[in-house]
């Protein structure tokens, strides 16, 4: 067919049909990522998430996959979507303008309410039923590439961090006379990944040949240990799909137990792998069966929060990041005199600590 060759009418009718098609096919996309994610498809796939599967593997961008995904998960949640979005009463923005205010009581109601308005209507619709305080200041940071060797990297800095990188700057000014930033936030980086590595991968600049022995301390891994496995699995997760694809996850990467520590696994090399998060959390319903593991999560989300609950929190994830434990809790114990009669938040917890730790 030559498009050139259609009437106007035609050519209208033909778009309009086309988006009504799109409309279908969308909603129609939405479930079936969502089922993917239900069945661990994506995990199966040697993906460390459902957005990695549909970079990877659907071949989606970055932006495309993060608004599917999120309306994916959405739409499962509330379902009475799904004909608004086909049938063109609510698009994919306006729904996920959404998100943060759906609930099982009002979802119908404020998705018929938000059909057929714009992304301006809705955020008029929105600052009417759930008004919000000033928006606070936000602190972003940029990088983008301007050649294959260079990138420009931009952020806002804090009083204290200025302060930091001022002192830095004299303090290194006999390798660095002109107190170029680049140099100051490439040394700070070097030695921000030694000690991480060291914490988080078990390095160290001399390792000392030990003769193996037997890790007496259950339910502890030896730094020495730590170091050989993500060593030899190349910091990098080791899960493998059924058409032999690596997963190519190298972040919030764990230990994990081959054969489980609660069926007498034992905390050596050879019974330990290098697994990102999610491929361990599928590790586990294998081993213990799905709703085995849901019924724990749940159970400790229904346990009541006790006074200090934040710090043993906050402790936990830290020495998971692979803190030192005594750093960690000494650092956490500086900082509970600010925090004294306050109300604080884990997140609060955590990235004060953070900052001082690092």
């Amino acid at each position: 067919m030559n498009i050139t060759d259609l009437s106007d009418g035609e050519l209208l009718s033909g778009i309009h049909g086309l988006i009504g098609q799109g409309r279908a096919l969308l909603a129609r996309l939405l479930v079936y990522l969502a089922e993917v994610e239900e069945r661990r498809l994506d995990l199966q796939s040697a993906c460390s998430s459902l957005f990695d599967f549909c970079v990877r593997r659907l071949g989606m961008s970055e932006d495309e996959a993060c608004r599917r995904v999120m309306a994916a998960r959405l739409a499962r949640r509330f379902p009475f979507a799904l004909p608004l979005i086909e049938n063109g009463d609510i698009h994919l923005t306006a729904f996920l303008m959404l998100r943060e205010h759906l609930t099982e009581e009002n979802h119908a109601e404020l998705l018929r309410a938000a059909s057929g308005k714009t992304k301006a209507q809705v955020q008029e619709l929105l600052a009417a039923r759930f008004p919000r305080p000033d928006a606070p200041s936000m602190i972003r940071g940029r990088c983008e590439p301007l050649s294959p060797e260079r990138y420009q990297v931009q952020f806002t800095a804090s009083a204290e961090l200025k302060a930091k990188i001022d002192r830095a700057a004299d303090l290194m000014r006999h390798a660095n006379p002109s107190g170029e930033l680049s140099v100051i936030l490439e040394r700070a980086i070097d030695l921000l990944l030694a000690e991480l590595e060291k914490q988080r991968l078990g390095k160290t600049k001399r390792p000392v040949a030990k003769a193996p022995r037997s890790n007496t301390r259950r339910g502890y891994v030896t730094r020495s240990i730590r170091r050989e496995v993500f060593q030899r699995d190349g910091e990098q997760c080791t899960f493998v799909d059924d058409a032999g694809r690596r997963c190519e996850c190298r972040t919030f990467l764990e230990l994990d137990h081959i054969e489980p520590r609660a069926r007498g696994g034992s905390d050596g090399a050879t019974n330990l792998r290098v697994r990102c998060k999610s491929h361990n959390a599928y590790a586990a319903e294998r081993d213990f069966g799905r709703d085995y593991i849901e019924k724990k999560k749940a159970e400790q989300k229904s346990r009541p929060r006790q006074r200090g609950y934040e710090f043993d929190a906050a402790l936990n994830a830290l020495t998971s990041m692979g803190f030192n434990h005594r750093r960690a809790r000494d650092a956490l114990q500086k900082l509970e005199a600010r925090w004294s009669g306050t109300a604080i938040t884990l997140e609060t917890v955590l990235r004060e600590t953070l900052s001082v730790l690092t």
